[in-house]
């Protein structure tokens, strides 16, 4: 499953973003300004980029080149977290993968409600695993 973009707060960032790129615009006449403006736009769209898109982009990337792994579900938790009102949880995973010595990765993945019940401890799971960097997972759908 690849992870899941929180709608409201990504059209928040969006929204914020294209605002500060036309103030930017239009102050870009008084210097100073527009140099604020774009310095808080370069700011508001990094932080966009690193907190949003970057996590999809790199699953995404797992989930394309990764190479396929069973995980057992050791641990379930509740991070306190919801995305349109879809719960965010903790995982810890016991990754098995066919070249390597068991190992535990832990893992936050937003889920539905309904899906809650196919995440608990003893179940297994169909996962990729960076070949890079065998403690980023991807876990596909369950």
């Amino acid at each position: 499953m690849v992870k899941q973009f929180g709608l409201p707060n990504y059209v928040i960032w969006l929204f914020a973003g294209i605002a500060f790129t036309a103030v930017g615009i239009i102050s870009v006449f008084h210097w100073t300004y527009g140099l604020a403006t774009f310095i808080l736009t370069l700011g508001v769209a990094f932080a966009g980029y690193w907190f949003f898109f970057r996590p999809a982009f790199v699953a995404m990337d797992i989930m394309r080149s990764g190479e396929p792994a069973m995980a057992i579900i050791l641990k379930v938790w509740e991070t306190g977290r919801t995305i349109n009102d879809h719960p965010r949880i903790g995982m810890l995973l016991e990754i098995r993968h066919s070249t390597m010595v068991p190992y535990e990765v832990e893992v936050k993945q937003n889920i539905r409600k309904e899906e809650l019940r196919n995440y608990q401890p003893g179940r297994t799971l169909q996962v990729k695993v960076d070949s890079k960097d065998p403690k980023k997972v991807a876990i596909l759908a369950a």
